[in-house]
């Protein structure tokens, strides 16, 4: 089984960063519990296979990654062992993740790999029986003021994943919340689907109908593979859906350009899911590749945005952009290379914020000076809600709202595990901000 150079180096890189962080995380658990020493020592010595790795792909370890992704590590499963419920269990199937992805292309390697985390799981002790879940907690909506009157506002609607449980009721109580909100359009950022079925878009489709607002959409990385049949129809099916090639758009509204990016990347992943709690891949089939790309007409999109004396404008796309610091590290996220051009666009000065999907959590991927590229958490999962934007002639005011649907969100809570929690739901300047366009310098 052969991965492109570019995927296999990033899942290298992203190996590397989850072994050096595990091994940070378990030196700090160690000043607490001498127990947790060797797991140290262990993480460290695969992170070091995984250096050699990368020597020999002529790349080295992004060791300035390091920090970012240990803080994100640390925010999961807290600063001390004990801290969440199961945090050392998820702590260890990140290298039950790894070295399934990975041994069977380091040789050698591998197996000195598979040794190591024989030796980390013989020491693992698992619960007698799991957590119950934490008691209903609503999430508060933080206001926040633009920074000047109200020109208009929109909505941002993350991945939907409609034929999936609690899907379709979790996306229609968004729908009829956006629908009360005021929000003049709705841009929607991808993974419509679970499984990339015909079925599953006309779902979908069904559902935006009931938006009262115009409503743009993308690809996702489960759009674009129909998992049954095992064939790349997402493309074909998206045109017939939403009227349009799956290759970005650019639409105006009250100034303003919104330039929406199919981001997807149309290659088949050679792995099939991963239970993070047998620590083995699921049987069946796997989807698309999780990494994203952007198409020639959408690198053409981007110039456009930052062409001199042009309106502002937003970007959206399902994959956040590089650096990329939560789970999986840098594979998770838009390729580097895009992520380079992103990057050239956003300091034209033309762009006032980037929003992504797919991580399902509200966080801060970036800022690109002072231009926040943020992750926007979805209706299906916690912490169950959307986005609305309050823009002004000067900025733009962005708060996360929960959906209002009480008795629904107390039942979709019960599969929401401290873990996720933590996971999901973001500091509250990751869930309400005010950006203010900088002035000129003389």
């Amino acid at each position: 089984m052969d991965l492109a150079r570019e995927t296999m180096t990033d899942l290298i890189r992203s190996s590397w960063l989850i072994e050096a962080a595990r091994s940070d995380l378990f030196a700090g658990w160690a000043a607490a519990s001498g127990e947790w020493s060797e797991s140290a020592e262990l993480a460290a010595a695969r992170a070091e296979l995984f250096a050699d790795a990368l020597a020999e792909l002529e790349r080295k370890p992004d060791l300035h990654l390091r920090k970012g992704h240990t803080g994100w590590l640390r925010g999961v499963v807290g600063e001390a062992p004990g801290e969440v419920p199961l945090g050392d269990l998820f702590a260890a199937r990140l290298g039950d993740w790894v070295e399934a992805h990975t041994a069977g292309f380091l040789g050698d390697r591998g197996t000195r790999l598979k040794e190591l985390g024989d030796r980390e799981r013989a020491a693992l002790k698992f619960p007698d029986d799991l957590p119950p879940p934490p008691p209903f907690d609503p999430v508060e909506t933080i206001e926040v003021q633009p920074p000047g009157p109200i020109r208009f506002r929109f909505a941002i609607l993350g991945d939907l994943h409609f034929g999936s449980p609690m899907g379709e009721r979790m996306a229609a109580a968004a729908i009829d919340d956006i629908n009360g909100s005021g929000a003049e359009l709705v841009i929607q950022l991808g993974d419509l689907t679970d499984h990339g079925s015909a079925a599953e878009f006309e779902m979908a489709t069904s559902a935006l109908r009931r938006l009262e607002a115009p409503c743009t959409t993308m690809l996702g990385n489960h759009d674009v593979l129909a998992i049954e049949e095992q064939k790349f129809s997402g493309r074909e099916l998206y045109g017939t859906a939403f009227g349009r090639e799956a290759d970005g758009v650019m639409i105006e509204h009250a100034g303003f350009r919104f330039a929406v990016m199919d981001s997807a990347t149309h290659e088949r992943s050679p792995f099939a899911p991963f239970n993070f709690v047998t620590g083995t891949f699921v049987e069946g089939p796997g989807g698309a590749l999780v990494h994203g790309s952007f198409t020639v007409p959408q690198h053409e999109i981007l110039a456009d945005i930052a062409a001199p004396n042009t309106p502002p404008a937003f970007v959206f796309l399902h994959h956040p952009p590089q650096p990329f610091l939560g789970f999986p590290p840098i594979l998770f996220g838009l390729r580097e290379a895009d992520s380079g051009r992103l990057h050239a666009t956003v300091d034209s000065g033309n762009v006032w914020g980037v929003f992504a999907g797919h991580t399902h959590r509200n966080a801060r991927t970036r800022h690109y000076d002072s231009v926040p590229a943020q992750e926007v958490a979805i209706p299906r999962d916690y912490p169950f809600g959307f986005a609305l934007v309050d823009v002004a002639d000067n900025g733009y005011a962005f708060r996360f709202v929960q959906l209002s649907d009480e008795e629904l969100l107390r039942e979709a809570s019960r599969s929401a595990s401290h873990i996720h929690r933590r996971y999901a739901l973001g500091r509250a300047e990751e869930r309400s901000f005010v950006w203010t366009k900088p002035q000129p310098t003389l």
